[in-house]
């Protein structure tokens, strides 16, 4: 099972009412990837802190890569800050990683989307997995597409996260379409929080933290649950950092307005 990859096919291929952030999907990436190591042994979660395994080689070339940048020495690091630095850019590399194993089709165009480029999942028995996997309610993907709004959130109760799609976009199909905003930014460029690690920001920005009121919500016994949580504080955090800098520069442009 590759939860990372099965992310970027439904995020390419999904329909869905606004594209998808490259840099929530590069967080969200690097905590699935975080969640198919820990499956596989490689490593084990010590309250929020990453302690690697066994020295595993996946199959999967991105994930022996995750699997290769495991810190094992101590300190180990934590979950947090896995995310922030492994996701620089891990969107667009798995972009990458499909145009070489032939799921993707470039199309030319000039509207930006995916890596600067335009491109269109094909039919592949990948695609057919994770669109089965999602279409089953598997936990973590579910859980993922909430995170990085490929899926709304379900009724309360309702035990499954995300198991309602979206509306289409005005071009349904699977056109991979992520990242459409002006704020559409991947992580290492002028979005990601100021510090590196992802603290401080969203409080700073007033969008808190899960329970509201910027202390943080107890940390959940679940592994699973645990990075999950990491995963929609990083993306929280991001959106803070994006507001911001719509903020800084509308200001901006009011001045100039002004001389």
């Amino acid at each position: 099972m590759n939860t990372a990859r099965d992310l970027v096919i439904v995020a390419m291929g999904g329909e869905q009412d606004r594209p998808v952030e490259t840099g929530d999907l590069s967080l969200a990436l690097a905590g699935a990837e975080l969640l198919d190591l820990a499956e596989a042994g490689a490593l084990t979660l010590d309250d929020d802190l990453i302690v690697p395994g066994a020295e595993t080689v996946p199959a999967d070339r991105l994930l022996a890569e995750a699997a290769r940048a495991l810190l094992r020495q101590e300190p180990y690091e934590t979950v947090e800050d896995w995310l922030w630095r492994r996701g620089r850019g891990l969107s667009s590399a798995y972009v990458v990683e499909f145009e070489r194993d032939g799921l993707i089709a470039r199309k030319r165009d000039h509207r930006i989307s995916l890596g600067g480029r335009r491109a269109a999942l094909v039919d592949s028995p990948e695609r057919s997995r994770a669109e089965r996997r999602l279409a089953d309610g598997e936990r973590v993907l579910v859980a993922l597409t909430v995170e990085v709004g490929i899926r709304d959130e379900p009724p309360a109760g309702d035990g499954t996260k995300g198991t309602e799609g979206a509306e289409s976009t005005d071009e349904a199909g699977g056109t991979g379409e992520v990242g459409g905003s002006g704020e559409s930014v991947e992580l290492g460029t002028e979005t990601e929080p100021e510090n590196g690690t992802g603290t401080g920001t969203a409080a700073e920005e007033g969008t808190g933290t899960e329970n509201g009121n910027g202390t943080g919500a107890e940390e959940p016994d679940d592994p699973v649950d645990r990075v999950l949580a990491a995963v929609g504080s990083a993306v929280t955090e991001l959106e803070g950092v994006r507001r911001r800098r719509a903020v800084e520069d509308a200001a901006y442009e009011n001045v100039w307005r002004g001389l």
